[in-house]
């Protein structure tokens, strides 16, 4: 434990609080969009080590934030606008949050002495913060500074982790202290319980039925991925990720593994039925939509592990519930059963390169299908994938998952778009190695000024564009909702083709170099170009009607 020595001096401030805490936590970047209320939060981290990462909106700025955490498995700083700032980057925090990604996100509050004549941005932030963040609190006086920064801190970093809310008033930055103890806290929090051995016999049980393991978001975040891979391999249990599972949490390769499960609940009943006993890594299993009946089989016995008590038999009781941390239960649970360690798991890409060609040819209705392989062929299997919400997902998914991509970041948990791009570019950060987004034309809309900070910060982020100048997905959606189809249903709403979105303009606009995938010979130039090009690079993918 690393603690910073009182200070008594009447001179040290605020911003020097700041200062010195950005430099104690060794906090290498700071993501944000300013407004008056920051300037005096903006002046104390000019004084510090960290730097300023800008973004021009207040959802990019949390989105890359979320995307270098994730990279670094660290908590990150992003500093946002009054209210008006602060609501902008909601939808990118609840992301967060359902995602576990920890963030400590302040903003400025205006001059506490000015509160009580309800000012232009002066407003109820902690409470707007509420719901997208498992702590939120404004400071009410300056004294109280240096525990609720270093309390919002370790909040963030705590189980479950996530979001943090603090809201300071911009005077307190240059109000006098007179004493500050700053500690930078070591967390010990490798638990395994003492109790795991009934888990272990409870697995090796033959007589509770078929054994499914489903990974959450918790196993990619732990690291636990390989741990997984001996435990599965060793009971000869199947193996699925749960539906927005965020990040990669198992490896797409290994034997047994059968696929992310479904999102909607009866399909995720069909899927459970065929087994007795389930092993449930992390927070839940996740759905998008009800569409009848329930996820769960009332007679699946289940077992959960999960590194918090607020996740624990919260979504659906379970008959085993595990307090552990995922990463060393485990390893713990490998060396009770003796699993051997296994070599790299290997699969002729050959032959399913061969299977997807012949499944999405380069001619016919559905012709570009073939393009959206040709890029996914021109990439190395260790490389950050991210979509977002497009029609495309499930066919970039599958061809993602065939190939056996290990780094793959599928749809917002929290629903939010405009996730993808941002996530991309911080996780080219966080990673110091190109990411690849795909994102629809529509879906796009909702933070393509994230190419301007990978632009400004030379981040080498691909992003994937297709275009059909309409919500596709939204119509799919309609058509399965009431039982249509596309040439029956009359859409309200779902189209932006007139006039049409000049989205090359746009991001060449934005600092992205751009260009148009026509061919597979486009595709593999321009992919090679944009993989060596420090900044972003905007490919278009002309989608059939």
């Amino acid at each position: 434990m690393t603690a910073l020595h009182p200070l008594r001096s009447m001179s040290y401030t605020g911003g020097d609080l700041i200062r010195d805490f950005l430099n104690l936590e060794e906090i290498p970047y700071v993501f944000g969009n300013p407004g008056t209320t920051e300037t005096t939060f903006l002046e104390a981290v000019g004084r510090s080590r960290a730097e300023y990462r800008l973004a021009l909106h207040e959802s990019t700025a949390v989105g890359m934030a979320a995307g270098y955490a994730m990279a670094t498995r660290q908590p990150a700083l992003v500093s946002l606008h009054t209210y008006p700032g602060l609501a902008n980057g909601l939808f990118n925090m609840r992301n967060a949050l359902l995602s576990g990604v920890p963030l400590l996100v302040i903003n400025g509050q205006q001059d506490s002495r000015f509160l009580i004549h309800n000012p232009v941005l002066g407003a109820p932030n902690a409470q707007l913060a509420e719901t997208a963040t498992k702590h939120s609190y404004e400071v009410t006086q300056a004294a109280d500074l240096p525990i609720a920064l270093q309390r919002c801190w370790l909040q963030a970093r705590l189980q479950p982790t996530g979001p943090v809310f603090l809201s300071i008033p911009m005077n307190f930055m240059q109000e006098p202290m007179a004493e500050v103890g700053l500690r930078r806290t070591t967390v010990l929090d490798d638990v395994v319980p003492a109790g795991l051995d009934q888990l272990a016999t409870a697995l090796r049980d033959p007589a509770g039925g078929r054994l499914a393991i489903v990974a959450d978001y918790a196993v990619g975040a732990a690291d636990a991925v390989d741990q997984l891979s001996r435990l599965a391999a060793h009971l000869q249990a199947d193996l699925y990720s749960a539906p927005f599972h965020v990040q990669g949490v198992v490896d797409p390769l290994h034997p047994n593994y059968c696929g992310q499960l479904p999102a909607t609940t009866r399909e995720i009943r069909g899927v459970l039925s065929r087994y007795g006993r389930l092993l449930l890594l992390g927070e839940k299993v996740d759905t998008f939509t009800f569409n009848g009946e329930q996820a769960i089989p009332a007679d699946l016995k289940i077992f959960q592990l999960a590194p918090s008590t607020r996740q624990l038999g919260f979504d659906y009781p379970c008959d085993l519930a595990v307090l552990g941390d995922v990463a060393a239960c485990l390893k713990a649970l490998v060396q009770r059963m003796d699993a051997p360690e296994l070599a790299p798991f290997e699969r002729d890409k050959t032959q399913v390169l061969a299977q997807l060609r012949a499944d999405h040819p380069t001619q016919g209705p559905h012709a570009s299908d073939a393009l959206i392989l040709n890029v996914l062929e021109q990439l190395p299997r260790h490389i950050h994938l991210i979509t977002e919400g497009s029609s495309e997902d499930a066919l970039v998914q599958r061809m993602a998952i065939a190939l056996g991509f290990a780094n793959v970041h599928f749809a917002p948990r929290g629903g939010g778009l405009g996730w993808a791009m941002p996530l991309g570019v911080g996780l080219a950060l966080g990673t110091g190695t190109p990411s690849i987004c795909f994102v629809g034309d529509g879906g796009a809309q909702f933070s393509i000024h994230a190419i301007w900070s990978a632009a400004r910060y030379r981040l080498s982020t691909v992003f994937i564009c297709f275009v059909n100048r309409e919500y596709r997905i939204l119509k799919d959606l309609w058509c399965g909702a009431l039982n249509t189809t596309l040439e029956q249903a009359s859409f309200v709403g779902l189209d932006f083709d007139d006039p049409a979105l000049d989205l090359e303009s746009i991001a060449r606009g934005f600092g992205a170099r751009t260009a148009w995938l026509r061919t597979a010979a486009d595709v593999k130039s321009e992919i090679v170009a944009a993989l060596h090009h420090p900044g972003p690079s905007f490919l278009l993918i002309e989608r059939e009607p």
